[in-house]
C-alpha cells in the first residue's frame, strides 16, 4: 500500500451543482421519447450499415458474385446484350456499381450522422469500449480496434489476390505465365489498399466520428494502409519486369515515340505511367520515414502532393482504377475545401500568454462547441505558411463557453519559434495571427459508469487531460478522480499551479493528486535568441480574426479528364473562400504573459506535497483497485515509455485509453 503522505487531497467540500446537474460528457443525449429514442438508435445502425456496404464495394468487384449479382443485372439496364457484340452501353456497367455501392451510400451516411449529430450530442457506438481494450498477442499489447484492422487489412488482400489468381490461372500455364498472374494480381491487392488509404487521414471524416476513432489512430491506420499498397505496387512491378525479361520485351516497360499507340505502343506507356507512379508512391513513402517526418517536416508536406500525380498516373496506367478511386477522392477533396473554409480568417485571440521560458498559453474565442481533450490543429503564417501543427484542448466549454485553451511547449524549431513569436507580439502590442482548424476527437469519452477516474500525464501530455479532469469533476459528481503527474522539473509546476489550485477547489475530497519530479537538475531550453522569424516576416496586413467556426467512359483521355475535374473543381470550390476582406489586425486582446506566479517552486513542492522519482504504478493502480466501488477508467498521455509503463500495469485490470504524444 501507499504511504498516505504521498497523495494531497484536497480538503474543500464538494461544489454545488447548478440546476438540472451538469450534462454527462460525450454522451448522446437522446429524446426522453422512447420512440424518438429508438430512431436515433436506428439511425446510427443504419449509418454503420451504409459504412460496411462502402467498403465492401470494391472487395465484391473482386468476387465471383461480382459477374453473377451485380455485373448482369447492371448490363441489362444499360441494354448490354452479351450475345451481341458492342450491344448498349458496356462501358457504364462498372461505373454504375461503384456508383451505387460506394458514391450513393457514403453520401447518405454523411447526410444522415451530421443531421442526427445536430439533434443529439456525441454518439458513442456500444462497442466502442471494446476496440480499446488491449489484449497481449505475442508479448505486445495491441487493442481490438487494430486487430480488426488488421484482419480486415490481411483478409482483404487475401481475397482479391486469390480470386484475381484463380480468375487468370490455368492449369497449362507455364511458368512465365503464373508470373504474370501474379504480378496482375499483385496489382489489384495494391488497387484495395489504395482505396481506403486517404480515409483515415482526412480530419473531417464522419467515419471515423461514427467509430470514434482518434485522429492519431487514423493516421497510424493511414500509415499502414500506405505500406501495405507501396510493397504490392512494388512487388507487381517486379514480377511483371521478369516477365518481360523472360519473354524478351524490356522495352515494352519504356514509352515508345515512334509507334502506333492504338496498336503496340498502348502497352509501352500505360506500363511508363505506371512507372511514375510507382516512383511518386516510393518518395512519398521515403519522406514519410520518422525521422524525416519530424525533422524535415516541409519536406514531407511539400511530397505528400505528389498523391495527385500518383493517382494520376495510375489512372492512365489502368483505367476503370478511376472508379475504384472515384470515392475516396471526392471524398478527400471535400474535406479539404470543409477544412480550409473554417481557415480562411484568423482566429480571434482572448489570450497570449508566455508562461516560462518553454511553455506558451494560448486561448482562442470559439463560436462553436467542442469536447475536452479534443485536438486542433494550428498554423502560425509567420514560422510557416505550410505548416500545421496538432495541440490537444486543455479546457472545457463547462467552465469556459466560447473559449478553446492550449499549451504549447518549446520541443522543437516551430514551437520554439512560436514561444518568440508570443513575446515578440506582446512587445510590439500587436495580436499574433494564428489560424486553427478543429477540433477532432483525440481520445475515447468518459463514461459516467465508472466508479473511478484515473488521469496519467507526463510532461506537457498533462493538457489533453486537463480539461477532461475538470469535466469529470463538474459532470459526473459521484466518481472518484486520480491525478499522476510525472514531470522533469519542478518548474512545470509553478506555471500550471493555478489549475492545480482550481481542481482542488473543485474536486474537494473526490479528487486525489500525487506530483512526481523526475530530474531536479535539467538545462533550460531557452529560446530568448532564436532567429527563426525572418524581419519583416512577422507582421503585415492579415484578414480580420474571427470566431473559430468547425464542412463512364472508356478511354484514357476521357478517364484523365474526369480526374481533372474532380481536382480542379474541388480546389476552385476551395479558392471562392480565400477573397476575405483585408484589414489589419487588431491588438486589444493581447494579454501580458508576465502572470504573477502566487508561490514558488518551494512553496508548490510543499503545498501539493510533490514526491521525487518516478510514480509507482503498480502500487498506485493496485491502491486505486481496493477502493473502486465499480469499473475504473485509466487516461494516459505522455512520452511512450509512460503509455507502455500504463498498459503493463493496468492491463486486464481497467480500461486504459491513451493519446498518441507523437503522430
Amino acid at each position: 500500500m501507499i504511504n498516505s503522505t504521498s497523495y494531497r487531497d484536497a480538503t474543500t467540500p464538494k461544489p454545488a451543482d447548478p440546476p438540472g446537474g451538469y450534462p454527462s460528457d460525450n454522451t448522446v443525449i437522446l429524446p426522453s421519447n422512447p420512440k424518438s429514442r429508438g430512431l436515433w438508435l436506428v439511425g446510427h445502425v443504419v449509418v454503420g450499415l451504409l459504412m460496411v456496404l462502402a467498403v465492401l464495394t470494391p472487395m465484391g468487384y473482386n468476387l465471383p458474385v461480382y459477374p453473377v449479382e451485380f455485373s448482369t443485372p447492371i448490363s441489362v439496364w444499360w441494354n448490354v446484350n452479351p450475345k451481341v457484340k458492342g450491344s448498349g452501353n458496356p462501358e457504364m456497367v462498372v461505373p454504375t456499381y461503384f456508383f451505387l455501392g460506394s458514391v450513393v451510400p457514403v453520401t447518405i451516411g454523411a447526410v444522415l450522422l451530421a443531421y442526427i449529430r445536430a439533434k443529439s450530442a456525441v454518439f458513442v457506438p456500444p462497442f466502442s469500449a471494446l476496440l480499446h481494450r488491449k489484449p497481449k498477442v505475442f508479448k505486445h499489447l495491441v487493442s481490438y480496434g487494430e486487430l480488426l484492422f488488421l484482419l480486415l487489412l490481411v483478409v482483404g488482400n487475401v481475397i482479391v489476390f486469390s480470386y484475381q489468381y484463380k480468375k487468370r490461372s490455368k492449369p497449362t500455364d507455364n511458368a512465365t505465365s503464373q508470373i504474370k498472374v501474379i504480378g496482375t494480381s499483385l496489382g489489384f491487392s495494391g488497387l484495395y489498399n489504395m482505396v481506403f488509404l486517404a480515409l483515415p487521414a482526412s480530419r473531417h471524416s464522419f467515419w471515423m466520428e461514427w467509430l470514434n476513432i482518434p485522429y492519431a489512430n487514423g493516421v497510424k491506420y493511414h500509415r499502414w494502409l500506405g505500406v501495405a499498397t507501396i510493397v504490392s505496387f512494388v512487388v507487381h512491378t517486379g514480377f511483371f519486369v521478369v516477365f518481360y525479361a523472360r519473354t524478351d520485351n524490356l522495352l515494352k516497360m519504356l514509352p515508345c515515340f515512334d509507334c502506333d499507340v492504338a496498336v503496340g505502343g498502348k502497352t509501352n506507356w500505360e506500363n511508363f505511367f505506371g512507372w511514375l507512379s510507382m516512383i511518386c508512391m516510393l518518395v512519398m513513402g521515403a519522406t514519410s520515414l520518422p525521422y524525416i517526418r519530424r525533422h524535415y517536416y516541409s519536406v514531407f508536406y511539400a511530397t505528400h502532393f505528389l498523391f495527385i500525380p500518383a493517382t494520376l498516373f495510375a489512372i492512365l496506367h489502368w483505367g476503370n482504377m478511376f472508379f475504384f478511386l472515384f470515392t475516396s477522392m471526392v471524398l478527400y477533396m471535400v474535406n479539404r475545401v470543409l477544412s480550409t473554409a473554417s481557415i480562411t480568417t484568423p482566429v480571434a485571440l482572448k489570450r497570449a500568454a508566455v508562461l516560462s521560458s518553454e511553455v506558451v498559453e494560448i486561448t482562442f474565442e470559439c463560436a462553436t462547441g467542442y469536447s475536452p481533450g479534443d485536438a486542433v490543429w494550428i498554423k502560425v503564417p509567420a514560422l510557416s505558411k505550410t505548416q500545421w501543427h496538432p495541440f490537444s484542448v486543455a479546457s472545457t466549454p463547462l467552465e469556459t463557453p466560447g473559449l478553446l485553451t492550449i499549451y504549447v511547449k518549446s520541443l522543437g524549431k516551430w514551437s520554439a519559434g512560436l514561444h518568440h513569436y508570443i513575446r515578440e507580439c506582446h512587445e510590439k502590442n500587436v495580436q499574433p495571427i494564428i489560424y486553427m482548424d478543429g477540433g477532432y476527437t483525440a481520445t475515447a469519452p468518459i463514461s459516467a459508469a465508472h466508479s473511478d477516474v484515473v488521469f496519467v500525464g507526463g510532461g506537457i501530455g498533462i493538457t489533453p487531460l486537463m480539461g477532461q479532469l475538470v469535466h469529470v469533476l463538474r459532470s459526473h459528481p459521484s466518481q472518484n478522480v486520480w491525478l499522476v503527474w510525472n514531470v522533469r522539473r519542478k518548474d512545470m509546476f509553478v506555471h500550471f499551479q493555478s489549475w492545480l489550485r482550481h481542481i482542488q477547489n473543485v474536486g474537494g475530497d473526490r479528487l486525489r493528486i500525487r506530483l512526481q519530479v523526475t530530474q531536479e537538475e535539467v538545462t533550460e531550453f531557452g529560446v530568448a535568441n532564436t532567429d527563426y522569424i525572418q524581419s519583416g516576416q512577422m507582421f503585415g496586413q492579415q484578414s480580420l480574426p474571427r470566431c473559430f467556426e468547425g464542412h463512364g467512359p472508356n478511354s484514357a483521355v476521357e478517364f484523365l479528364v474526369q480526374f481533372c475535374a474532380v481536382v480542379v473543381g474541388c480546389y476552385l470550390a476551395l479558392l471562392v473562400t480565400k477573397f476575405p476582406k483585408i484589414l489589419a489586425p487588431a491588438s486589444d486582446d493581447v494579454i501580458d504573459h508576465h502572470d504573477k506566479v502566487a508561490m514558488n517552486s518551494d512553496d508548490v513542492a510543499k503545498h501539493f506535497d510533490v514526491q521525487s522519482g518516478r510514480a509507482d504504478l503498480s502500487e498506485i493502480f493496485q491502491t486505486v483497485a481496493s477502493g473502486a466501488q465499480g469499473s475504473v477508467a485509466v487516461y494516459v498521455c505522455g512520452p511512450k515509455s509512460l503509455i507502455r509503463s500504463v498498459d503493463e500495469n493496468a492491463h486486464g485490470k481497467f480500461q486504459v485509453h491513451h493519446e498518441d504524444f507523437e503522430m
